[in-house]
């Protein structure tokens, strides 16, 4: 990567943190692209030479957002070692993102704005698999004998509704942010009612 490149990177992305603790401030409708250029220490052009519009700069944060969760849940099938514990890894992976603050508020910001305008996300959401890691482990661990599941794509939508049940969707219409000791429980009861309807 040459020097220009790694510049453009770098003003990128202190770009998208000034304009995330503006939309986070005050909302989408009433952020404006001169703090979000004030925030982030650079000119208004440059803004826009990044980014044609705030709707484009809205956007790219939400490509990043969700990407955090398909990076951080990551856990891959390994058939020598014990199913529990990898569900255990499994849940805790994605527990990571909801104890964390600023997830979850951009998280709430995002979700708020599905609501009010659904173009500025479904081209974005329709390209991120939020249970693929998920689907894959059990769907591997199925077909190891290890799991006595039919269904992987309807027990990831399972094993997730345990989590985001408790950790999730309270958040986003309002309760705080669970803390990690809250979290470890849930995973451990979410794991818990997979092991008693799946293991073999």
């Amino acid at each position: 990567m040459n020097d220009s490149s790694g510049q453009d990177s770098v003003k990128n992305s202190q770009i998208v943190e000034a304009a995330t603790a503006e939309f986070l401030e005050n909302g989408f409708a009433n952020a404006s692209m001169d703090r979000i250029s004030a925030r982030a220490e650079v000119s208004k052009r440059t803004v826009y030479k990044h980014f044609e519009s705030k709707e484009n700069l809205f956007r790219e944060l939400i490509r990043r957002h969700l990407a955090k969760f398909t990076e951080t849940v990551n856990v891959t099938y390994d058939k020598d070692r014990d199913i529990r514990e990898q569900l255990l890894d499994l849940a805790r992976a994605e527990g990571t993102l909801l104890t964390s603050e600023e997830v979850m508020l951009t998280t709430r910001l995002v979700m708020s704005e599905i609501l009010r305008r659904p173009d500025l996300v479904e081209k974005t959401q329709e390209k991120t698999d939020f249970k693929a890691a998920f689907v894959n482990l059990l769907r591997k661990a199925a077909e190891d004998d290890k799991l006595r599941i039919e269904d992987a794509n309807a027990a990831a939508d399972e094993f997730l509704a345990l989590i985001k049940g408790k950790a999730f969707w309270p958040v986003v219409f309002g309760a705080p942010v669970v803390s990690e000791e809250e979290m470890a429980r849930i995973v451990e009861n979410s794991v818990d009612m997979m092991m008693s309807r799946y293991a073999v």
